[in-house]
């Protein structure tokens, strides 16, 4: 952004601003106790916040710097100064890849030529031309032993298992709610498992088909994995596991395959990240609300839409009841890493925001109702919410957020303490710079899926509001409380 704008906002800070899971004992959880400040019919509506949302699935999917998310940013920085906030901005560059084209033609030994459906693209893979890569299919083995011995001038056929996360091992609880909630020991969201197609270009590959074993096809479908990385040289394909495994067949054969990418890349596409600015009586603390705007679907990310609604509800009460500075980034290039450094630019840009920093709150992947494979592998909803994991390494924190979600309607949520490495999202920066960060992250198998209609009959009116609910209440208990006792460990 101009020099002038970022001094402003600096001036502007300156001057205005599981019950199952690990031994830790749980919190206790307050019966639905008032918060000091909060004025629930200042909230916007549900409804207002859903037709938001309906409006942002419309867009499609929202890739870092593309028309989708370029139109999301705006929506978001009209609004934030139509509410009177201050909203200055950073502005960055990248080659963005847009894929337009994709398939794979196999010929067999014997018989016809087949298309074998494709479940998605790697992103940032290599193109082709219009005719394809053509070469014999070789099987090159599961992720992540790979054969790459043989490959050149072939296609490659790899499979993979999607990898469980640990939350036993990553995770202690602070809290769970509601408290006879059955918080999972493991988890395994639907996510690419080979983050790395530049060893196959290596070995002289055309083209790599990648498939899933475990999941459904319609689990698997428009997954855009692995994200944030950089260009892999090779064109890079997903397909379900029914054919996987008949090309698998095929490549013991002698079967040929034939891989189309075809992709544009626009080299220097601007892309911004917004911080928006709302003074508080206490120039010398600031509380920092964050999230990212880029995203493959209504949900990954709709937290832009939480912190809309949680600055115009802030932005109704008087200055007087606003102890602290409110500052909200809305950061650009989550689903770019190589070339744009979303929250972390902020913590390296402003070190004096960081400083004055007594809390964060870090709100992600909102509204998630749970959809998953049955024994039959039917991808169905289960007609649950989705588990959101919110982290936090501080108690007072962790206590925050479970008085908080007490008796509201974001059931299904556990406070939880990473003690191994179990940070994830926007919040990790932060919490690594010190601050005091509670980073709410669901994490449902659809969160990087980008169809067209961004998995939108997959998201709760009702929870989405529940959350921005609890959010209101956790910034107005972090706004009553001392820096010292937001930074109360144990």
């Amino acid at each position: 952004m101009p020099l002038s704008r970022r001094r402003f906002l600096e001036t502007a800070i300156t001057a205005s601003t599981l019950g199952t899971v690990g031994q830790r004992a749980l919190l206790p959880v307050a019966s639905g106790a008032k918060v000091e400040g909060y004025q629930r019919n200042l909230l916007p509506s549900q409804k207002e916040v859903w037709d938001w949302q309906v409006w942002m699935a419309k867009l499609g999917p929202k890739y870092t710097g593309n028309q989708a998310h370029t139109t999301f940013v705006e929506f978001l920085a009209s609004h934030l100064q139509e509410f009177g906030l201050d909203v200055a901005r950073e502005h960055y560059t990248l080659p963005r890849w847009e894929a337009r084209r994709w398939e794979i033609t196999v010929t067999p030994g014997t018989g016809k030529s087949f298309k074998a459906p494709v479940t998605s693209y790697f992103p940032y893979s290599g193109q082709t031309p219009a005719a394809g890569a053509t070469g014999e299919l070789v099987y090159a083995g599961h992720a992540p032993a790979f054969n790459l011995s043989g490959l050149q001038g072939k296609v490659a056929l790899v499979d993979f298992s999607t990898n469980a996360r640990k939350f036993a091992e990553m995770y202690r609880p602070w809290g769970v709610y509601p408290a006879d909630a059955r918080f999972p020991s493991e988890y395994k969201p639907a996510r690419g498992g080979v983050n790395d197609l530049t060893q196959f270009q290596k070995a002289g590959a055309v083209g790599v088909i990648i498939a899933w074993t475990d999941v459904s096809d319609a689990n698997a479908m428009d997954q855009y994995t692995p994200f944030s990385r950089p260009p892999q040289g090779v064109p890079g394909l997903y397909v379900g596991r029914e054919t996987g495994a008949k090309l698998k067949s095929l490549a013991a054969s002698g079967a040929k395959a034939t891989v189309v990418l075809e992709a544009d890349v626009h080299p220097d596409t601007p892309t911004d990240t917004l911080l928006a600015t709302l003074p508080g009586t206490n120039s010398d603390e600031v509380i920092i609300v964050n999230t990212h705007t880029d995203g493959p679907n209504a949900t990954e990310e709709n937290g832009g839409l939480g912190v809309l609604a949680l600055a115009k509800y802030f932005a109704k009460l008087p200055k007087s009841e606003r102890k602290r500075t409110l500052v909200f980034p809305l950061t650009t290039g989550h689903f770019a890493g190589p070339w744009v450094p979303s929250m972390r630019g902020i913590i390296q840009k402003y070190p004096e925001l960081i400083k004055k920093a007594v809390a964060a709150l870090t709100v992600e992947h909102l509204g998630c109702k749970e959809w998953a494979d049955d024994a039959a592998m039917h991808y169905k909803p289960t007609g649950e919410n989705e588990w959101a994991v919110a982290i936090t390494e501080y108690a007072s924190t962790g206590h925050i957020l479970v008085d908080a979600l007490e008796g509201s309607g974001d059931r299904k949520t556990a406070v939880v303490n990473p003690v191994h490495g179990g940070w994830l999202g926007e919040g990790g920066g932060l919490a690594r710079a010190g601050v005091p960060t509670i980073g709410y992250i669901p994490q449902p198998n659809y969160l990087l899926a980008g169809p067209a209609n961004g998995c939108i009959e997959k998201l709760s009116a009702e929870r989405l509001h529940a959350e921005i609910e609890v959010f209101a209440k956790v910034i107005h208990k972090m706004d009553t409380m001392t820096a010292a006792e937001l930074k109360v460990k144990s």
